[in-house]
């Protein structure tokens, strides 16, 4: 018989998504002068990022985490979501 179980434990592809959700935002950051509503769809997809990060860290603390590229890509994430916020807060 054989084990069909999926491993649930945190991967790059766990980190993956609010890095795409960024993506977006440091767009919208070159590419605008960052009026009114181009500011308020930032905050959008930044507290959007927030919650995704939120929702891996909860995926790493309940399943932990498999492989060095992981902690990488997390590293990257709150490296790009740090200035973004930054970014955002000076604007």
């Amino acid at each position: 018989m054989t084990d069909t179980s999926i491993s649930r434990t945190a991967t790059q592809g766990t980190w993956a998504l609010p890095l795409l959700a960024l993506a977006p935002l440091a767009a919208i950051r070159l590419l605008t002068e960052l009026s009114t509503p181009w500011l308020a769809i930032s905050w959008v997809f930044c507290i959007l990022s927030v919650l995704l990060v939120a929702a891996a860290w909860t995926t790493v603390f309940r399943h932990g985490s498999r492989g060095i590229g992981t902690w990488g890509t997390c590293i990257l994430v709150h490296a790009v979501l740090a200035w973004q916020l930054i970014a955002l807060v000076r604007n």
